[in-house]
């Protein structure tokens, strides 16, 4: 049988997404292993589908939760795993070095435990703190190639969008309002104007939502003078197939808004509170909008901003850049009202 390699990471999608590159790093320095990962079932999923991965074991089965008990509790098919297993790389905190314990009792002969969170990581960017932590395995190297989706999650995406309404005739604009905290989102009202400029120019808004964004989906839809389509709790194989189908995305610091980066769709990430230079996904592929530097000193404070000065991006640049992504051969007249300046904003042509 082939030996194995696991990898766990409990991070959310996109903190997983920004593993990536590290994870294909792994994977070209060991062609002939099996790549394993501890993560939760629909991210693993996910990166199965997509070929980045062999083997899930789901955070949901305990199987993180056995490894930081006992050698005994571990279950059958994970044991196997790790008795086949040269290298264990550990992103995550191992306080009292209880999880390298047990994996050193299963023989695994080469254990990597570092956190990208912690503070003894040099790189600024999380997917180069990732890097750091496997650097003495890992060749320095460009692997942010595309996330390939399998061919029946693709039509499986098309037709979905089908259902909603959405043909292949118009530009499709994906918009997710949500993210894995409000306070990282900007006003519904904005993006219901990006969707009524978007409705107005010949494309077709299409708002996500994921588990969280029931409240955002509907504040925005109820913004919209015409409500777009909208797509929520799908499981994320299958808004990956939709994506795929996507020509422009718009969101703030999401999972979503990371899988749409790793799909390579052009994507504008909306960031405040939280600093783009760290999490921002990369990529001449993604234009990265923030307001006003954020001057919150801590979470406490964020949660306690009303305003959110940070995320008040003029709608104008969200246009520009979708414009600068898909240019016209004519200017175009956008019935905007600048909150700041409280003129009508003609855009000029871009190209």
């Amino acid at each position: 049988m082939r030996r194995t390699l696991l990898v766990i990471h409990p991070g959310a999608l996109g903190d997983v997404l920004l593993s990536l590159p590290a994870l294909r790093g792994l994977r070209g320095q060991n062609p002939n292993h099996e790549i394993g990962i501890v993560t939760g079932g629909e991210v693993g999923t996910l990166l199965r589908a997509c070929g980045e991965v062999e083997t899930i074991f789901a955070l949901e089965s305990d199987a993180l939760a056995s490894l930081f008990s006992e050698a005994e509790s571990v279950s059958p098919p994970l044991h196997d795993w790790l008795a086949r297993c040269d290298l264990a790389v550990c992103w995550l905190a191992d306080p009292g070095h209880r999880l390298y314990s047990v994996l050193q009792g299963l023989g695994v002969p080469q254990i990597i435990q570092r956190s990208p969170l912690s503070s003894a990581c040099e790189a600024v960017h999380q997917i180069d703190r990732v890097m750091e932590t496997v650097q003495g395995v890992v060749p320095t190297g460009n692997y942010g190639w595309r996330l390939l989706v399998p061919d029946q999650a693709v039509v499986a995406g098309k037709a979905r969008l089908a259902e909603l309404g959405i043909l292949e005739d118009r530009p499709v604009v994906a918009i997710h309002p949500g993210s894995g905290s409000r306070h990282k989102c900007c006003a519904p009202a904005l993006l219901a104007r990006v969707v009524a400029w978007v409705q107005a120019n010949e494309a077709c808004p299409l708002v996500l939502g994921g588990p969280a964004d029931d409240a955002l989906v509907a504040s925005l839809c109820e913004a919209c003078e015409k409500p777009p389509p909208v797509l929520q709790q799908v499981e994320l194989l299958s808004v990956a197939g939709v994506l795929a189908h996507a020509d422009f995305f718009i969101g703030h610091d999401s999972g979503l808004t990371h899988l749409a980066a790793a799909l390579h769709l052009p994507t504008v990430a909306l960031f405040g509170p939280t600093d783009a230079r760290r999490w921002a996904p990369r990529g001449s592929h993604v234009t990265i909008l923030t307001g006003e530097d954020c001057r919150c000193q801590g979470w406490e404070a964020v949660r306690a901003c009303l305003t959110r000065p940070c995320l008040q991006v003029p709608v104008e640049r969200l246009i520009q850049a979708y414009e600068w992504r898909f240019p016209r051969q004519e200017t175009v007249l956008c019935g905007l009202q600048d909150k700041t300046t409280g003129c009508l904003v003609r855009l000029k042509q871009l190209c």
